[in-house]
Formats: C-alpha cells, structure tokens, sequence
C-alpha cells in the first residue's frame, strides 16, 4: 500500500505481474480494489501457463475466475478461496526447483 501511495503521487499506475496461485490472486485482486492507481494485473493464465496447475480446481475448489478481462471482487469475508485440506494431507512433498538458466561458463543466472 505504501507503494501504491508513493506511485500515485508520481502519477504511477501499479501493475502486479503473474501472481502464481489462487491465493496470491486474490490477495492482488483485493489490492487492486483498494487502490485508486491499478492499472492492469498480467495473469497466469495464458495457454502456456494452465498445465502448471497454479489453479488446481481440486486443491483450490473456490478462488478467484476470470469472468471475460476481469476478475471480481468476492463479496464475502476473507480472501475469497478455499483450500481443500483433505487433498493437501493425501498429497507427499516434492522436492523442487525452479529452472535456472546456465552460462556458457557454468555460472547461474537467477530468474
């Protein structure tokens, strides 16, 4: 919010880019209600994107939807998403990491 205040005195327009998940979605779908200055949210949900399973409909079986170019504000108390625990506690972690992109000189470059 503070830096919302500070680009909106500078005639900055905010624009959050690719919230990964339901729950950051929502959470930038609220911010986007409360500040006068948002512009645009880039959203994940591009074709390349959707086999990611960053909107898992079975994990997440209410969170925010796209109705058109616009994602609506939920009306009722909290973020707007639920999460089903039950398939959380079945499910065993999966170690992980991200791409990274390598050097021709074997050094790492950070997204």
């Amino acid at each position: 919010m503070k830096v919302a205040g500070w680009s909106e005195a500078h005639y900055v327009d905010m624009m959050p880019h690719n919230p990964l998940g339901p729950i950051c979605t929502a959470a930038t779908v609220h911010f986007a209600a409360a500040v006068p200055n948002f512009s645009w949210l880039e959203t994940r949900s591009s074709p390349a994107e959707t086999h990611l399973g960053f909107d898992n409909a079975d994990l997440f079986p209410v969170q925010p939807r796209l109705e058109g170019a616009v994602y609506p504000v939920p009306e009722g108390p909290g973020l707007g998403v639920e999460v089903n625990e039950e398939l959380v506690r079945k499910q065993e972690f999966k170690f992980w990491n991200a791409p990274m992109l390598n050097r021709r000189d074997g050094s790492v470059t950070n997204w």
